[in-house]
Formats: structure tokens, C-alpha cells, sequence
């Protein structure tokens, strides 16, 4: 395409006359934009203390990312969903390797944590803090599943989905603590 539209801009379009596509205003602009623009050269001879000794004295401001907006339940469950996909994979990739790296067998470790002797309120909490990543993640799986289906999609269903995931998310995890 890029081939096309430099030789459209030329005037060295092969068969007859050029397609509809090339022609009017805006490719007229844009071929002006492309073949006058500087040349290589006269870009890399501008250094990066100019183009921000420009933007000082302008006071533009450096873009502020996520400093500047206020939390939403849509963007925390976004970040977090995310977070969760990549320590689940971590600790499912942790676990496995350390399973085959490792002298003793899985039944071998979870002897050495009974032995311990924990008492049941450390464990159960243990065990939650396993299962909220685990069913925080599939929930809102289900969650972005409805929305690919175009369901959701209004202001008040994304808040009220948003609080039914952490809701039933923690719910779940809860029972399979208590399993």
C-alpha cells in the first residue's frame, strides 16, 4: 500500500489512470506532508537537551500516565485482574519447576508443613490467601467472556459487575479455604 501511494504520489502509477482511493484532497496533503517532510539527517542532527529545553520552556507538562486519574473500581479490576494473571503463572510455574528441581516429593513438603503444627485459623487464612487470586481471576474472567458477548456495557452493569466479582470472588474463596 505504502508502495502504492509513493508511486501515485509520483506519477508513476503503471495501468491507467489511479484508483479512486488516490485521489482528492487528503492524499494530495498527505503526499505533500511525506515528500516535504526533513530529511533524515536534519532530524538526527537535533539532539534530545533540545526537544526538552523546548518542552521547559513551553511548559508542557510530561505525560502524567496514572498519577492524575482517580481510582475506579473498572481500572482497579482491570490492574488487579492483570496482576493476578501474572502471579498465577508465576507461582503455577514456580510450584512446577520447583517440584522437578527440587530432592523431595510434593507429599514429602506438605508432611514438613504439618509437622509445623500451624494452628487452624493461620492455615485457613493461608488457604484463602491462596484461593482470592485463583477465583478473583476467574470471575472476572467470566466477567470480560459477558463482555465479549456485548453484554455490559453500560455505566451502572460495569459497577454492579464490578462489585458482584469481588463479591462472589471472595465468597469462593472462602469455601475453598474452608474445604
Amino acid at each position: 500500500m505504502a508502495a502504492a501511494l509513493r508511486l501515485a504520489a509520483k506519477g508513476c502509477w503503471a495501468a491507467g489512470p489511479r484508483p479512486a482511493v488516490l485521489q482528492g484532497p487528503l492524499v494530495t496533503q498527505w503526499t505533500r506532508a511525506v515528500f516535504t517532510s526533513p530529511s533524515a539527517a536534519a532530524l538526527k542532527s537535533q539532539s534530545a537537551e533540545d526537544y526538552w529545553a523546548k518542552n521547559k520552556r513551553l511548559r508542557r507538562p510530561v505525560s502524567p500516565h496514572l498519577t492524575i486519574y482517580k481510582p475506579q473500581i473498572t481500572s482497579m479490576l482491570s490492574i488487579t485482574h492483570r496482576g493476578t494473571g501474572l502471579a498465577l503463572s508465576a507461582l503455577v510455574s514456580g510450584l512446577g519447576i520447583g517440584m522437578v528441581v527440587l530432592p523431595g516429593s510434593y507429599p514429602h513438603y506438605l508432611a514438613m508443613i504439618q509437622a509445623m503444627q500451624f494452628g487452624g485459623g493461620i492455615i485457613m487464612g493461608a488457604k484463602f490467601l491462596i484461593a482470592l487470586p485463583f477465583m478473583f481471576h476467574l470471575c472476572n474472567g467470566v466477567r470480560h467472556l459477558v463482555w465479549d458477548l456485548g453484554y455490559g456495557f453500560t455505566l451502572r452493569a460495569l459497577y454492579k459487575s464490578g462489585y458482584l466479582v469481588v463479591a462472589v470472588s471472595v465468597v469462593l474463596a472462602a469455601i475453598a479455604a474452608a474445604m
